[in-house]
């Protein structure tokens, strides 16, 4: 991402990646950096942070999600209501809330 908007040069010494399974809003939240940077989705339940702008769109990196049903599932009814309901626009607001982008925005 840096690389992309030209400031790697000025930035990556300062910069950490994060891993084993830690959120990066977590180790904002506790002071140990400044600023990150992960999925909307995973920065906005974090308290003690602030969500500021999704990143510039030359840099973004969208996940789109999937959702299949087995073909030997017990309950193949509930399994398909399942996923017509969450492409439906009454799940639309709760999606977006969660910072996750509804399907029929795409």
């Amino acid at each position: 991402m840096f690389q992309c908007l030209g400031i790697a040069d000025q930035v990556v010494s300062k910069s950490r990646r994060i891993e084993g399974g830690e959120r990066v809003g977590a180790v904002v939240a506790r002071g140990e950096a400044e600023i990150g940077f992960q999925q909307i989705s995973e920065l906005l339940p974090v308290p003690g942070i602030d969500h500021v702008t999704p990143l510039p769109p030359e840099v973004q990196k969208a996940s789109v999600f999937s959702a299949g049903v087995a073909v030997h599932t017990r309950d193949s009814d509930a399994a398909h209501a399942l996923i017509r309901f969450l492409a439906s626009p009454e799940a639309a607001r709760a999606i977006t809330n969660s910072g996750l982008e509804p399907i029929g925005n795409r």
